[in-house]
């Protein structure tokens, strides 16, 4: 209950590079470069946070929601207009015109033209104090529980081992104040200069 399934104690003893000092030196066979082992499946189902515990902080946080939800497109649009410059590298979300997305984080990947990978990246912004987080799955079947599980797959799946080896999301957590997104900014602006990006 304490770890809610995690895989590891690094998920809530969070030094940069875990608890156990490797978070970001786990391998997946069929994906290149390494993988923050907070997003590494073990067992099926495993690794997952209890839902009934979200439900009861769920219920207490509703008359909050409206300025949650306010704080996070504001969060969002702000850093979404900052890494607009780095499109040659990045691929930003991109939602449907009448959409009105609340998000959860500002997904991004790495492109397989970029003059560096997603390590490198989340390594330099988590060595510089901006969190990120893997994509929760990808492709889920690349996953040690997931291997030798009935399945039926059409196609290569390119754009699940895409998402698996490039993509990861930074917070847009309503908490976020102006000097910490122009921080993350900031971040992002010194690992371009210092790897081939603008």
């Amino acid at each position: 209950m304490r770890d809610w399934g995690r895989h590891c104690l690094c998920g809530y003893d969070n030094p940069v590079n875990g608890k156990c000092g490797i978070r970001f030196e786990r391998e997946i066979p069929g994906i290149e470069g390494y993988y923050d082992h907070r997003y590494y499946f073990t067992e099926i189902g495993y690794n997952l946070k209890l839902t009934d515990v979200q439900a009861a902080m769920g219920v207490a946080q509703m008359d909050k929601l409206p300025g949650f939800v306010a704080a996070r497109k504001r969060n969002f649009a702000r850093l979404y207009a900052g890494l607009k410059k780095f499109e040659e590298f990045l691929i930003l979300p991109t939602w449907l015109p009448n959409a009105d997305p609340s998000w959860f984080a500002l997904p991004l990947t790495v492109r397989d033209t970029a003059p560096f990978d997603r390590t490198a990246l989340t390594r330099y912004l988590e060595n510089h104090k901006v969190e990120t987080r893997m994509i929760f799955a990808g492709n889920i079947l690349k996953q040690p529980g997931y291997k030798n599980i009935e399945r039926r797959v059409v196609g290569s799946l390119p754009v699940a081992d895409q998402v698996m080896r490039s993509s990861f999301f930074i917070g847009v957590y309503p908490g976020l104040t102006d000097a910490k997104i122009d921080y993350m900014l900031e971040m992002f602006a010194q690992f371009m200069a210092e790897h081939g990006g603008q």
